[in-house]
């Protein structure tokens, strides 16, 4: 089954774009937009940049 984007209504106002997999677990939450609208214009602009997205690893290593 492949993931989904779910547009979730917050309490204090607001939605926040989930990112979940097929199994259904949320790989990412979004920050707050004004309205389904606004976040739906936020799920295009995750799909056009997360195919060409590169990995920047600010982790810290192990025992640092």
């Amino acid at each position: 089954m492949a993931g989904k984007f779910e547009l979730v209504t917050e309490e204090q106002g607001g939605v926040r774009i989930r990112l979940v997999n097929g199994a259904g677990h949320v790989l990412a939450v979004s920050g707050i937009y004004r309205d389904s609208a606004a976040a739906a214009s936020g799920v295009t602009e995750i799909r056009e940049h997360a195919a060409t997205a590169h990995i920047a690893d600010y982790s810290t290593p192990p025992g640092q």
